[in-house]
């Protein structure tokens, strides 16, 4: 079983009378979470003075998670889960932690060195371990509990995934809105650009006429004029001057 699959990963039992671990368990025990830092947090556990001001009592602590114990008049029992461990199943394990450990182990309390009952009641501590990790199979509202919270967490997952799809379908949205004033612009400056070119090309046809119009003028006009004057009679006073001419010539010879 994995550290992160391991809910409860530390049980102790210690004697009252003089502060003595005399059982313990460590379900986990790695270099992140060594059995060595569990027994030390049931140390300072032992050593405080909550122990007499709280028969019962829950801890948190940042290093190993959720600290639970209870007691008798004779020993504390002790357990160490993880931080969101359900803190009603913690206390049903601790007593039946208490019950069957008094069961086996009760006449061998008084006389138990430090830690000297730690082989002999390992099966029955590892055995409670295993049992309270699944904690849907030994407490029925927390089963329910859970299954709310799996429900809860569809739902949370169901609504952000539709958050999302709305986000994105906000996004397309803006940006089609986007697409079609750009096109909507785009459309307005190729028609002022395609009135432009008309007016320039407009321009270059009536420049274009204007030349070929100077172009036959310059060209056909003075061919016009030349062949008009070459027909047109000549005046009617001249042919009488030149009869008087040849009158006045005669009459002298």
């Amino acid at each position: 079983m994995t550290e992160e699959a391991q809910r409860v990963r530390y049980v102790a039992v210690a004697r009252l009378s003089d502060r003595n671990p005399i059982a313990t368990y460590a379900a986990v025990d790695t270099r992140d979470l060594p059995k060595a830092l569990l027994d030390k947090k049931l140390d300072r556990v032992l050593g405080s003075g909550r122990v007499s001001e709280h028969t019962r009592l829950t801890i948190t602590d940042k290093e190993v998670g959720s600290i639970h114990y209870d007691t008798d008049p004779v020993c504390l029992y002790l357990v160490v889960c993880e931080p969101d461990y359900v803190q009603r199943t913690a206390f049903k394990l601790l007593a039946e932690l208490r019950q069957t450990f008094v069961e086996k182990f009760g006449d061998d309390v008084a006389g138990a060195r430090h830690m000297s009952l730690s082989r002999s009641a390992r099966d029955t501590l590892r055995t409670l371990c295993d049992k309270y990790n699944d904690v849907a199979s030994v407490d029925k509202v927390a089963a329910v509990s859970l299954q709310v919270d799996a429900v809860k967490g569809v739902m949370q997952n169901n609504i952000n995934s539709v958050m999302r799809n709305t986000e994105n379908i906000e996004h397309l949205l803006d940006n089609t809105n986007a697409m079609k004033t750009e096109a909507s612009g785009f459309q307005r400056t190729a028609g002022r650009v395609k009135q432009k070119m008309w007016w320039q090309n407009f321009k270059l046809q009536l420049l274009i006429a204007a030349l070929i119009i100077v172009l036959v003028l310059v060209i056909v006009l003075p061919n016009v004029l030349k062949k008009s004057s070459k027909n047109s009679p000549p005046p009617s006073g001249q042919p009488k001057k030149i009869r008087m001419l040849l009158d006045t010539h005669q009459k002298f010879s």
